[in-house]
């Protein structure tokens, strides 16, 4: 870690090149009185994203911030950011992948002051607006509401309370486990792990900073209903294991229930209801991994009332 440098930004991006200087001018654009390292790294894009990037390197007055990594075989997405996280030499650590942006110029200054003055805090976001290539769901603000939030880490076995595009932590020395890599949504594990080794809070602001992109190309955005569910379902289990935890607790059932139910809805007009059952079950079969046993019987119970 470099004393002198305040904020690493970490940046991966793959097929980007309709997004990535947006996302790079987001970065560039910051107003603060520290110093900044943006780590950017294009896992073996396809597409014009390195000519874009090299354009920026060659025009952009801020373009000394910018330590740029082109591999030339694709990591995949965990283990190239694993890479950028690794390359990361500031204080504290920002995240914005290469298809989403910043709006906020003030954006790392603010929250560098807050994780400055709150140390029991580990991590710190805030809000974003939805952008899409529907435009009939643009605008949409993530989260609604106008009270802020602060979060332990107990908050993070069922479901992630964060904007990626948004966030920043204290640098903390961590260890990735081998089953980050097996994982869909990888900022969600990081800040269990995070929340684990500093024993600290994460805190939400309502603040808009950023826009997070939806689009044909995003993993998430080709994920159908049934396997975005299952996806959950596994980074739950994993989280669980991670910690030690061998039982998933009523809490953490109540939030399947509310989460899943309605997005299997859909499939279940679509898929037998044997086939969607089997999946659940084939998710919940981890070794010593077991619910209330009425907790299940109602889950599959409203299933059975959808199915009809």
């Amino acid at each position: 870690m470099n004393q002198n440098l305040k904020v690493s930004v970490c940046m991966i991006t793959y097929g980007h090149e309709k997004y990535i200087r947006e996302a790079i001018e987001g970065v560039l654009m910051q107003e603060c009185n520290f110093e900044v390292e943006l780590i950017l790294s294009n896992d073996c894009s396809p597409d014009s994203t390195d000519k874009v990037i090299q354009d920026i390197l060659k025009s952009h007055p801020r373009r000394s911030w910018i330590k740029y990594f082109k591999h030339e075989e694709n990591l995949g997405m965990m283990p190239n950011f694993i890479f950028v996280m690794k390359e990361c030499q500031g204080k504290y650590i920002a995240l914005c992948e290469g298809d989403d942006y910043w709006t906020d110029p003030n954006k790392l200054q603010k929250q560098v002051d807050f994780l400055e003055a709150n140390s029991d805090y580990v991590i710190h976001s805030g809000n974003a607006i939805q952008y899409s290539e529907n435009p009939n769901s643009n605008g949409k603000v993530l989260f609604n509401g106008k009270n802020d939030n602060s979060y332990a880490l107990e908050d993070f076995l069922a479901n992630n309370n964060l904007v990626t595009c948004t966030v920043m932590f204290r640098h903390v020395r961590i260890e990735f486990p081998i089953d980050f890599n097996k994982v869909t949504f990888g900022d969600w594990f990081l800040y269990v792990i995070l929340l684990k080794n500093s024993r600290g809070k994460a805190y939400r602001s309502m603040e808009l900073f950023s826009v997070y992109r939806i689009h044909s190309g995003g993993i998430m955005s080709n994920l159908s209903n049934l396997n975005y569910c299952k996806a959950h379902i596994f980074q739950i289990l994993t989280i669980h294991k991670y910690l030690g935890i061998k039982k998933i607790n009523a809490r953490t059932c109540d939030s399947l229930n509310g989460y899943f139910l309605p997005k299997f809805r859909i499939e279940l007009q679509e898929k037998s209801f044997f086939e969607c059952i089997k999946t659940i079950i084939s998710n919940f079969s981890f070794s010593t991994w077991s619910m209330p046993f009425r907790k299940y019987l109602s889950v599959l119970k409203q299933f059975l009332i959808i199915k009809k």
